[in-house]
């Protein structure tokens, strides 16, 4: 008996997958060029990649595409969450508003976290918003050697984090906490009172070896707690 099509397509896909030929990571054709490869719609097209997603073989990410999952057996010892489904998850609404893009040659001090074979370094400044008050200023620094399209991404619409993560899924990080006095820019971003003081995360993340990301991350003290899970898979939630 024939299969469908759709069933043709997701298995194609599947084989690619489980035989590594797609690595994790990997952006698949769209449901367009699926549809002309393999004589099909892109109802069916689409058919097929749902099957894929609900496998957990597959990752949607929207305004990007999709992604092959980071396969569990071999997955990352650290999990970040997505302030963005954090936000949604309390029923709120986010979004976000980038302040600067950039992108610069890292020298000295400017070069760390990333070796001396780091040639180029992509920054973007975003305020992230619970509704319509200001909860986090990220401060990103990116390796472009790694994550060279990383600037042509429309960060208003997908979180810097998502991003990253379906491009290079972390499998290390460092992170360290401290409470400080912002400074008048950060009293200005984040509408903040004279006496509140912000609660600063930094993070470095590393994948397969590679340093990918520096993330400095300013929270109002008053709006904000960290909590730190280890749960029963070693993965750290921050």
């Amino acid at each position: 008996m024939n299969q469908p099509k759709y069933k043709v397509i997701a298995n194609t896909l599947s084989d690619k997958i489980r035989s590594t030929e797609w690595e994790e990571g990997f952006k698949i054709p769209s449901e367009i060029e699926l549809a002309t490869q393999f004589s099909a719609s892109r109802m069916t097209a689409r058919k097929a990649v749902d099957e894929l997603v609900l496998e957990g073989l597959l990752k949607r990410v929207p305004s990007v595409g999709t992604f092959v999952s980071f396969i569990q057996a071999q997955s990352s010892i650290l999990e970040i969450k997505n302030i963005s489904d954090e936000i949604k998850a309390r029923g709120h609404k986010h979004r976000m508003m980038v302040l600067s893009k950039l992108s610069f040659e890292p020298t000295g001090e400017s070069a760390f976290p990333f070796n001396s074979h780091v040639t180029k370094v992509f920054k973007v400044i975003v305020i992230h918003y619970e509704n319509n008050t200001p909860i986090q200023l990220e401060e990103r620094y990116v390796n472009a050697d790694r994550v060279p399209l990383f600037l042509e991404q429309d960060f208003s619409k997908i979180t810097v984090n998502e991003y990253l993560s379906s491009i290079s899924p972390l499998t290390e990080a460092e992170i360290s906490v401290e409470a400080m006095m912002p400074t008048q820019i950060l009293k200005h971003n984040l509408k903040l009172n004279d006496s509140v003081p912000c609660l600063k995360v930094t993070r470095t993340t590393i994948s397969s070896g590679y340093p990918i990301s520096y993330a400095v991350l300013y929270h109002p003290a008053d709006k904000f707690k960290l909590t730190t899970t280890i749960n029963t898979n070693n993965h750290l939630r921050a």
